[in-house]
């Protein structure tokens, strides 16, 4: 099983990965049962690990600049249940114009095919500047510009143009788990006004007419975190109180059935589906809200 996780510049990609596969490693706790997972190769262990130890050292890890694939174990309660593969790709190959962008932009459609899921990470900053000025708190309102909201919703547009590239490329709908980072940074009114304009100006993703499984949610991976000439400043969060662990959950939820159907694998799937309460990741099928049964 495959996981595709994207992110724009700025979106706290690397920073994510470290973050996530670290909560995801200590475990998950739900209904008395401990979900996990953990990396099973030994110098991609340590690269995680010394990734994560440079964030909780106050030290801001540089951006990706080459794209890694990165081998799990799925666990409850310390047994392997299946493997999975996390594809990260370099930070700002999406939105970039030289030969080498383009090159490993087709070596993302090519890993598409083969994926359970596609994780996409919106920043949070991109967000907020891409909403009407009235629908921000006053705070945020005098930080707007027309010039920065233009810049940020031409950002978002990438994400449209890669999913239109999709349908036209593939044969089938891979779902798409849309993560809003830095969640910290907004009031709830301003959240939900992001969510919708995601679904605005994402049409593709949410069209009545693709059948495609979509998710939505929003995570942080602390407080008022900011990289100041390389050093991390404000708090960092190393649980699962920023939703950091269900972006990969959902991808994984989304093949589970096509692992195979030993009772480990189903309880697999009946506790990652618990951890999916409504207040923390909205679910979406041709463009309508959807349930999981």
């Amino acid at each position: 099983m495959n996981i595709c996780l994207l992110g724009l510049s700025g979106s706290g990609k690397t920073c994510y990965l470290y973050t996530a596969t670290h909560v995801l490693a200590r475990g998950v706790k739900v209904n008395g049962h401990t979900i996990s997972a953990t990396s099973s190769n030994r110098q991609q262990a340590i690269r995680l690990n010394n990734g994560i130890e440079q964030m909780a050292s106050g030290i801001w890890p540089e951006t990706s600049i080459s794209s890694m694939a990165y081998p799990f174990d799925l666990k409850i309660d310390g047994k392997s249940v299946f493997p999975f593969t996390i594809y990260d790709y370099r930070g700002g190959m999406l939105n970039g114009l030289s030969d080498e962008d383009q090159d490993d932009v087709e070596e993302i459609f090519d890993t598409f095919e083969e994926s359970s899921c596609i994780v996409v990470l919106v920043d949070g900053d991109t967000i907020m500047q891409a909403l009407e000025p009235g629908l921000l708190s006053p705070t945020h309102r005098q930080n707007v510009s027309f010039a920065a909201q233009l810049k940020a919703r031409n950002e978002l547009n990438y994400i449209e143009s890669l999913v239109k590239e999709c349908n036209v490329r593939m044969s089938r709908n891979v779902p798409i788990l849309l993560a809003i980072t830095k969640s910290d940074i907004f009031f709830q009114e301003e959240l939900d006004a992001g969510k919708r304009l995601l679904k605005e100006l994402l049409p593709s993703v949410f069209s009545l007419r693709n059948d495609m499984i979509v998710g939505i949610t929003a995570v942080t991976l602390g407080e008022d975190l900011h990289n100041e000439d390389g050093k991390l400043s404000g708090t960092l969060c190393l649980n699962t109180d920023g939703n950091v662990h269900l972006p990969i959950l959902f991808a994984l939820f989304q093949e589970i059935d096509e692992i195979g159907e030993d009772a480990d694998t189903e309880e697999a799937r009946l506790l990652i589906r618990n951890l999916f309460s409504s207040n923390k990741i909205s679910f979406y099928r041709g463009g309508k809200v959807a349930f999981i049964v």
